[in-house]
């Protein structure tokens, strides 16, 4: 760890070790019962979750469902959901996009195929433009997060294609005080310090009458790349990739008779990343841990939302009435893509710089150019440093209202919901290229002014692009779940969604890169669509023994159709789609949960066969760079999950999660041009096999509960090729690899010390260095960028929890 600086920062770290090591010590003092690091190992059938509206003990939810409870998530050392992922099979998360795919179901283009949840309150984005990340909610004072695999739309709704993440957070409650301190501080090889701070507390206020909990959380996750000027190498931004995180929560709970509970909340989260996480490969020596990244425009993203919330919940004795009112308000400021390799790269294309005669890309060309983007940076000789800026700014502004009745009767041989859901989203994307030196690019590269090369001054503030979309988002859906018990084992479920949806925007594009047909005036273009979704369910179960299920489950789910702005047909060539349909997908799933040797082995399996028609897909358009939405082709996703945990001793418990999974198009998806976009057999881009393993051991250290702990995550290289790495199709770029075969271990031990619990750790153990996400700017640029795991780390942690 040689560039770490053992000095200034260490002190807000150590500042927050001690803060929490003195909350733990006031925790100490106030609690009776206090749990030990062996609870941490204790049954996940047991854990309670609600994945079907209901409360159930995971162990008999018939579905494919991994939970994850607070003391789960501490002992694991899970951050984030990009750590969750990893122990989650059928699961992967995109960092650069925050895309969580489950089961093959992904895909960047029109509304989220992953179901997104804050409690009940969905909080997915819709992709209006480019860089519609969606957000990525904390794991700081949650009960627990819920991960259900397979398509989620009967009690979901649109958007849970896939499945779908929950996120509880920790309630208030009128009769019970509880607390939660943690702070940890842990240094990088070759990075900067990251460190953490929170805490949570919550009780009655009056006694089964009024009740609070607050809690407040910041973090600093170091960095380890660093921003240089790529002609000198000189450092201008050590460790620039570090992300800032501020979490803060409140809730109260009213209950002014015992069968009636209001539950007011709000839900505050800053996420700043004040660079991304890619380095250039040219430059970089990651076996050597010198990661380096030259863009010269630095690449943020900065993500802040509100939350409010309103729950009440009216129990009768029989049934329950359950409210759920929600506003979303989210901003985020990104800078999606470098305008700079952007622009060289478009440029490139139009001069046919670093081109042979035949369009194939060359370093060197003896008739043409050289390249404008080298495999190392900006090649403008005579011209001096050249920065453009792109500025995507997103936001959402949802309205969510939902009702449901549900039974109350967890015996009773008829089990039920029914639900209506209200939402009114609306969200803009505006989309900025910031640059003011392209009068004098222009002149350079092609010895003409704006006007005669562009048909377009800048726009008044330097920009040269602007694509600014407005979107609404509508819904009413009705929908019912139930489960009839045929006799005492014997279930039936049935369930159905009827959904009434409207989605319009409006967009304006302006600016020279616009390429306009009406001679530089900005465009404004304006659409809608309407459907009527219906997502049926049913499923069987069968309960062979109280703690052995075996289930059969089919089901639909679907993502909300929209309109496209159109393109400019003299500069894209052709006459494009303006809107797109919902596409859907069929599930069949077939599972078990059981355990064996007296309930010390527990596994819950399942193997799925998913149709997904109709797919929402962006397809790029080389001759403007510009793209739309359509629907094209068919995929089929098949796979199977595994998660299991065995206590194979009081002291030893062993987990396994494996996933396999094989997502392909089924058929040719090819435009109404003509031009093939996927081959039957092409990779949706799924992992086929990964796998994640854990050891654990708890003993006792001088008296005290204490354990040691060691996890290893797999990820297998892909076989098949994806879209643009076939040769057969338009988009195919010779210079993209699918990910190597990734491994991952690291290890903890901490020691329990009265209400209070000490760990150290280390993550990435063996300094493992793939090279991952190899991209570029298109086919014909030599410069690549890559990412790669964090480098070894190794931390501290104390925390606090009555």
């Amino acid at each position: 760890m040689a560039r770490i600086v053992w000095g200034r920062q260490w002190l807000p770290a150590l500042a927050m070790l001690v803060a929490a090591a003195i909350a733990g010590r006031a925790l100490a003092q106030t609690a009776d019962a206090k749990p030990t690091v062996a609870d941490v190992s204790a049954s996940s059938a047991e854990i309670v979750v609600t994945a079907t509206r209901t409360e159930q003990t995971l162990g008999k939810v018939p579905e494919s469902v991994s939970a994850y409870t607070a003391a789960k998530m501490d002992v694991e050392g899970i951050k984030s959901f990009a750590d969750l992922a990893k122990f989650s099979p059928g699961v992967s998360f995109d960092d650069a996009s925050h895309d969580i795919a489950i089961r093959g179901i992904s895909s960047t283009a029109g509304s989220g195929t992953t179901g997104i949840y804050i409690d009940d309150t969905p909080i997915q984005t819709r992709a209006l433009g480019f860089n519609a990340n969606n957000a990525l909610p904390a794991v700081f004072d949650l009960a627990r997060v819920e991960v259900l695999r397979g398509p989620q739309g009967t009690l979901f709704g649109a958007g849970s294609e896939g499945g779908a993440v929950r996120y509880i957070t920790a309630q208030p409650s009128t009769t019970v005080a509880s607390g939660y301190a943690h702070a940890e501080v842990a240094g990088t090889e070759g990075g900067a310090l990251s460190y953490e701070g929170g805490a949570a507390v919550g009780g009655p206020i009056v006694p089964d009458v009024l009740g609070f909990r607050i809690s407040a959380w910041a973090r600093r996750d170091g960095g380890w790349i660093d921003r240089v000027d790529y002609q000198t190498l000189a450092v201008t931004d050590a460790d620039a990739n570090s992300v800032d995180t501020v979490v803060l929560r409140g809730a109260l709970a009213w209950t002014p008779t015992s069968a009636l509970t209001i539950t007011p909340g709000i839900n505050y989260q800053d996420r700043d990343q004040h660079n991304y996480d890619d380095y250039w490969v040219s430059i970089s020596d990651p076996a050597h841990g010198r990661y380096r990244n030259g863009t010269p425009d630095r690449m943020a993203d900065a993500d802040r939302f509100w939350l409010p919330t309103l729950k009440i919940d009216y129990d009768v004795g029989p049934v329950r009435l359950i409210s759920d009112t929600a506003y979303y308000d989210r901003t985020e400021r990104v800078n999606g893509y470098s305008g700079t390799l952007y622009d060289l790269s478009y440029f490139q294309q139009l001069t046919g710089a670093g081109t042979d005669p035949q369009g194939s890309p060359c370093a060197q060309c003896a008739t043409d150019p050289s390249p404008l983007l080298l495999a190392t940076g900006p090649n403008l000789p005579g011209f001096g440093p050249y920065v453009a800026h792109n500025i995507t700014t997103n936001t959402q502004q949802n309205i969510v209202q939902e009702v449901r009745l549900q039974s109350n009767e967890p015996a009773a041989p008829l089990i039920w919901v029914v639900g209506l859901f209200l939402s009114a989203d609306t969200q803009r994307s505006t989309e900025e290229i910031n640059d003011p030196q392209l009068p004098a690019l222009t002149q350079y590269l092609w010895g003409e002014d704006m006007l005669t090369a562009w048909g377009e001054s800048l726009l008044a503030n330097g920009d040269d692009y602007i694509n600014d979309t407005i979107g609404h988002d509508r819904q009413i859906a009705l929908y019912v779940d139930a489960t009839w018990s045929i006799t005492d084992r014997l279930k039936l479920t049935a369930g159905a969604r009827y959904a009434w949806t409207h989605y319009d925007f409006t967009n304006r594009t302006d600016g020279p890169q616009a390429l306009l047909d009406d001679g530089g005036v900005a465009q404004l273009t304006s659409g809608s669509k309407n459907e009527a979704p219906f997502t049926p369910k049913l499923g069987i179960s069968y309960q062979i023994t109280d703690h052995d299920l075996v289930y059969a489950t089919a089901s639909e789910g679907y993502r909300i159709g929209g309109a496209t702005p159109p393109l400019p047909s003299m500069a894209c060539g052709g006459d494009f789609p303006t809107s797109y349909n919902s596409d859907t997908v069929n599930s069949l799933e077939i599972g078990s949960k059981g355990s064996l040797f007296d309930h010390a082995l527990q596994i819950a399996t399942s193997a799925y066969y998913i149709q997904w028609k109709n797919i929402q897909q962006a397809v790029y358009v080389p001759a403007c760079g510009l793209q739309y939405t359509t629907n094209l082709g068919t995929a089929v996703s098949q796979g199977l999950d595994l998660q299991s945990q065995w206590r194979v001793t009081q002291a030893l418990t062993l987990e396994l999660a494996v996933g396999y999974n094989d997502a392909a198009y089924s058929r040719d998806a090819v435009s109404k041009s003509g031009d093939v976009l996927a081959l039957k057999g092409d990779s949706l881009g799924a992992i086929p096999w990964t796998l994640a393993a854990g050891a654990q051991y708890d003993f006792q250290l001088l008296g005290r509960d204490a354990f040691m702990r060691v996890d290893d995550e797999y990820a297998s290289r892909r076989t098949a090729p994806i879209p643009a790495e076939d040769p057969g199709t338009v988009g195919f770029d010779p210079g993209l690899t699918p990910d190597p075969a990734t491994n991952q271990l690291s290890m903890r031990a901490g020691v329990t010390l009265a209400a209070w619990k000490a760990e150290v750790y280390v993550d990435n153990l063996l300094n493992s260095h793939p090279q991952l996400g190899l991209t570029h700017q298109d086919q014909f640029t030599l410069l690549y960028e890559a990412q790669s795991f964090r480098p070894l780390t190794v931390g501290l942690s104390v925390s606090g929890r009555y």
